[in-house]
């Protein structure tokens, strides 16, 4: 008798769960199936269609969380703290410029409150907190006697109407910002009021076209095309709201529980016509206890009825070590979003030890001087340089041969020293990059934030005092020899 026998190969499929699809599907994560279902298909499109709508809800929610969860305010203050630090400063190579520069930094808000680099932390904060920051110039009077006539404006992304957008063939606008027949940026439609003061006056808010010339729109682009900024914290807002109502809960259950209280169940009372009845139920009693119980307080004696009695809630929740676990991994995975470390996001350096948190930091670190060099300086930072060049020259400062080459005449910039755990480690490591040729000392001056031209003449100044300092490398060598001697014992040796 011959068996027939099915040689096709046979699936095991769970219930509920058809793993043909996934099997078919060329990319696991293009198929449809329960698994994925249309999850992260809806409302994806271009990066101006998904933005539009969208942009005040999430300053909103941001601005929100920023003020009032502790998370949210710790990650504005350290990416501000670490992306600008005590200022991003400008080097000019010329003399002029530079002289007028070290006086205007002093002069540069419009609203008279801060220095140029108390500026550079309005725009950082700003940045982060809404997601973008408006810059516009201001020309001054010569009235005013500033050293420059040029101050600087910072306006909130709300003056910025992200719901005006015509598509037309001409000079169409997108989300506020008008582009001319090249696709260059040449108005910005700003409200003269911010919208969200309602101080309008009695003609109302009005919109201007401001030219694009005067105007520094900060944002980071994410997306090729992208003309609008979304809040830093847009990819963990969910997770913060739920990290911070979970911690509520925890709170209310931990002082519901302290809530030591005496429960006294009170005797039916005698009627007028004899014998006991019971009091209706919500029938006010008379004395200073002469409400329903609704609420138990910390030390209070409440009063019950014959029928009545008291059922406590005992839900199931995340305890404990379970609820530490659930909260550093939901941290951690905040941290990462908002591209700090968990230690910079927490302030919790338990465990750590000088090489991890190195290795964290070096990581954090490139990011920042990343967004240092190729957001900060080059969005923010130079077109003020050029602002403040062109209305000096403009004004009467003598820079010769600057209309011929204006982008010759921009400063170098320098950021922020970077301070590490251990700066010995740090200090050793310089130093035997410069003597094994590795790098200059010019460089890791400039790696400090310090003027090299400046540390030369107080190193000259200090060498030809009569005072001799074990610290003076013109006079003594590492090991404390001095530096005259050793080069005679190296003058015999090669005779």
């Amino acid at each position: 008798m011959a068996i027939k026998v099915d040689a096709r190969p046979r699936i095991r499929c769970t219930p509920g769960f058809d793993l043909r699809a996934r099997i078919r599907a060329t990319y696991e994560g293009a198929s449809r199936g329960p698994r994925l279902g249309n999850k992260g298909l809806m409302g994806i499109g271009g990066p101006n269609g998904d933005i539009s709508g969208k942009l005040s809800i999430l300053r909103k929610r941001a601005r929100h969380a920023v003020r009032n969860q502790a998370y949210a305010t710790t990650a504005k203050e350290t990416y501000v703290a670490n992306l600008v630090g005590n200022g991003i400063v400008a080097k000019w190579g010329n003399a002029t410029l530079q002289g007028l520069w070290d006086r205007w930094i002093l002069e540069s808000d419009a609203d008279g409150l801060d220095n140029l680099y108390g500026l550079q932390m309005l725009a950082a904060g700003a940045q982060f907190e809404s997601g973008e920051v408006l810059t516009r110039q201001r020309i001054r009077r010569a009235a005013d006697r500033l050293t420059v006539p040029l101050q600087l404006q910072m306006l909130e992304a709300d003056h910025l109407d992200e719901g005006y957008t015509l598509q037309r063939a001409h000079n169409p606008i997108v989300l506020g910002v008008q582009f001319n027949d090249f696709g260059q940026r040449s108005f910005y439609h700003l409200w003269r009021d911010h919208p969200g003061d309602g101080s309008t006056g009695l003609t109302g808010n009005v919109r201007r076209a401001i030219p694009a010339d005067d105007i520094i729109h900060l944002y980071r682009r994410l997306r090729p095309g992208q003309v609008r900024g979304i809040p830093e914290l847009t990819p963990i807002l969910v997770r913060l709201y739920e990290i911070d109502e979970m911690q509520d809960s925890l709170l209310v259950k931990q002082k519901t529980a302290q809530l030591f209280a005496w429960i006294i169940k009170k005797r039916p009372y005698p009627s007028e016509m004899g014998g006991e009845i019971n009091r209706p139920l919500g029938e006010k009693k008379e004395g200073p206890e002469g409400e329903q119980l609704e609420q138990i307080r910390a030390g209070g004696i409440h009063y019950l009825e014959e029928d009545e009695d008291i059922a406590f809630s005992n839900p199931h929740a995340v305890d404990g070590v379970n609820y530490a676990t659930w909260l550093k991994t939901e941290l951690r995975a905040s941290a990462r979003a908002a591209g700090l470390t968990y230690e910079q996001l927490t302030g919790d350096l338990e465990g750590l030890n000088y090489s991890s948190i190195r290795a964290g930091m070096l990581e954090f670190r490139r990011r920042i001087e990343q967004l240092q060099l190729h957001f900060l300086i080059h969005r923010w930072c130079r077109p003020v340089a050029r602002w403040f060049a062109d209305v000096a020259v403009l004004s009467g400062a003598e820079v010769p041969g600057y209309w011929q080459d204006p982008g010759a005449f921009l400063p170098a910039w320098k950021s922020p020293k970077w301070d590490w755990v251990d700066p010995l480690k740090d200090v050793m490591a310089d130093i035997l990059e410069i003597r094994g040729g590795l790098d200059s000392r010019q460089n890791k001056v400039a790696e400090r934030a310090l003027d090299f031209d400046q540390i030369n003449e107080q190193l000259i100044l200090e060498q030809s005092m009569a005072v001799m300092l074990d610290t003076n490398p013109g006079k003594l060598t590492a090991s404390g020899q001095l530096q005259d001697l050793a080069k005679l014992v190296l003058q015999q040796q090669e005779a």
